[in-house]
């Protein structure tokens, strides 16, 4: 289902400690072959807050303090994760998003689990956060983990139709077979906008019958029954939310367009939006892989 390792980031906080037990659930269901790696980054300013103004280099206090949070990292998670995953614990300087894009190419990660945290759109145009960074980047799925229990019962994966359907449905479809899940498939039809002055609309009704004749022969691929399939019509996050709130969904599929940054922060996009609201743990999957480059080049 997933490559031979799954990265999850932690920092303590209740978020990333829910994170890892989830991370520690999809590990299992996938097989004894995957590993479970976590990792947290230490920013080098709360290391230079600790160490003080004697230079690091001299003293040997940064490598001290640095392992004095793995140790106390380590007692947290104590529990959470299998004693092999405490063993490799992972505790570097660095901001979190390049240091987990590191550690996915160096791992040969499949999977990246985060807890997730709401950041205003302020908060994000000023600094970002974590899971925007890694959404941009990575060409593995991302999961973010929202409040709530760790059961993940029911998974509503969500399509346009486009080319990231396929991989999208057949990431979200072997997920929740793995963690013995229900599963909804999800299209939403957006209300078309003209540019200019049209003489005759479309058949609305026609276009919602030709979409489900398509969502339903795409599902059947990955063995989803007509049922379990629905079309909605309305914008795309919006629909999605009241689709997971009524049906309540503990996951939400989506496939990530891969749009470039200025594209996201000026227009965004539906899973920019669903990051904001998070209304259940959401799983992006990346529609075309990117070259490990590219996380290279985008710090």
């Amino acid at each position: 289902m997933f490559r031979k390792a799954i990265v999850v980031g932690v920092d303590g906080s209740s978020e990333s400690l829910r994170a890892a037990a989830v991370a520690r659930r999809i590990a299992e269901a996938a097989g004894a072959r995957v590993r479970l790696q976590v990792t947290h980054a230490v920013p080098e300013a709360r290391l230079a807050r600790i160490v003080g103004p004697v230079p690091v280099y001299v003293s040997g206090l940064f490598a001290q303090a640095l392992a004095d949070t793995r140790r106390d990292l380590a007692g947290r998670l104590r529990g959470v994760v299998p004693p092999a995953a405490l063993r490799t614990l992972e505790v570097r300087a660095g901001r979190a998003a390049p240091v987990l894009a590191e550690t996915v190419v160096r791992r040969r990660a499949g999977l990246v689990v985060l807890g997730g945290k709401r950041h205003g759109r302020l908060a994000r145009a000023v600094r970002g956060s974590t899971a925007h960074y890694l959404a941009r980047v990575l060409d593995i799925p991302m999961l973010v983990t929202a409040a709530g229990g760790l059961g993940l019962r029911r998974v509503l994966v969500a399509v346009d139709l486009s080319t990231a359907t396929g991989r999208t449905l057949a990431t979200g479809v072997a997920l929740a077979r793995a963690l013995g899940a229900r599963v909804r498939v999800l299209h939403v039809l957006e209300p078309i906008r003209y540019a200019y002055v049209v003489l005759r609309a479309p058949d609305v009704g026609a276009l919602l019958e030709r979409s489900r004749a398509t969502l339903i022969r795409m599902a059947a691929r990955v063995g989803v029954p007509a049922e379990d399939t629905i079309v909605r019509r309305g914008g795309a996050a919006d629909t999605i939310v009241a689709e997971a709130d009524e049906w309540r969904a503990d996951l939400i599929v989506v496939g990530s367009q891969g749009k470039g940054f200025v594209d996201r922060l000026l227009i965004g996009s539906t899973t920019e939006s669903l990051l904001e609201r998070l209304p259940a743990s959401l799983l992006i999957v990346p529609v075309a892989r990117r070259k490990a480059s590219r996380l290279r080049a985008s710090r």
